[in-house]
């Protein structure tokens, strides 16, 4: 005789296993082993703000997260709050030790989160500025030895390398040059840096590009050659196409969700009627919704 043993909620009905999953879902949010890790917030706030704004902790540290070095300081752009930037969460991709090796500077914005697994390093004479609402996700490596700058609303996605320094220099044997191996780097707001790509010295990006992943390099000036909402991508990158933007607005994401999951034919606004700005991200300027 085979015996059936039911699982949780197998016998219940639609609206009470829709209320089982919302108690579970929540249960499992809370108890997930990769959530704020207090003793880190406190130490990482005190040992890098002045007293005054550490004790409101503003920066939340989660867990799986360690720190080579403090030395530098880290300030805040605009009213103090508690917990307005997150380092090291994870949703769903995080992989190894979040690590933050701050010798110079760090200049964080409202709203910036840093997924599980990022490796942060800013050197003596470093700046690493993050503006309002970017998302750098998992496992993004920064190296930050003269100047890196991240636009508001920007998402650097996962496995990205981002780095203002060759760590070595090149002669060129024809004429005798040798040129800096360092130069800032410069990314525009409103920008999706695709995954696995590679932000080398001297890149500066305009507003509103998308870079296409993987394994896109990017290493110069593109602000005169790459037009606002365009997508660019290649090794070395090019303009690919123009005339697109990344949409950054969470309400407009769920409802393309919502559209394509009930088998919807192709969306189309209505451009006569209807607000490309407010579609693609008037709303995101109040949420982060740079997943």
């Amino acid at each position: 005789m085979t015996i059936h043993t039911p699982t949780i909620g197998e016998n219940q009905t639609p609206a009470a296993k829709s209320f089982l999953n919302r108690v579970f879902s929540t249960l499992e949010s809370r108890l997930w082993p990769f959530r704020v890790s207090w003793t880190r917030t406190v130490y990482f706030n005190l040992r890098s703000m002045p007293v005054s704004v550490a004790v409101k902790l503003p920066v939340y540290i989660y867990r799986h997260t360690q720190f080579s070095s403090l030395s530098g300081r880290v300030e805040i752009v605009g009213p103090v709050r508690r917990g307005m930037v997150r380092i090291g969460k994870r949703e769903d991709r995080g992989q190894g030790v979040t690590n933050i090796r701050n010798l110079g500077r760090i200049v964080f914005h409202e709203g910036v989160t840093i997924m599980q697994g990022c490796d942060l390093y800013i050197g003596p004479q470093g700046l690493l500025e993050i503006g309002a609402r970017a998302r750098i996700r998992e496992n993004v490596f920064i190296y930050a030895s003269h100047c890196v700058r991240i636009g508001a609303l920007t998402g650097i996605a996962y496995q990205t390398t981002i780095a203002d320094d060759d760590f070595h220099y090149v002669l060129d044997t024809q004429t005798g040059r040798a040129g800096d191996c360092k130069a800032a780097i410069i990314i525009g707001a409103r920008n999706w840096i695709g995954s696995r790509s590679v932000l080398k010295k001297g890149t500066v990006t305009p507003d509103d590009i998308i870079v296409a992943s993987s394994y896109s390099v990017l290493s110069k000036d593109y602000t005169g050659s790459v037009p606002p909402f365009s997508v660019m991508g290649g090794i070395p990158a090019r303009l690919l196409k123009t005339d697109v933007r990344r949409v950054f607005n969470r309400a407009s994401e769920t409802a393309l969700h919502r559209h394509y999951a009930n088998g919807g034919d192709a969306f189309v606004l209505d451009l006569e009627t209807q607000d490309v700005e407010a579609f693609c991200v008037r709303k995101a300027a109040q949420e982060a919704s740079c997943s």
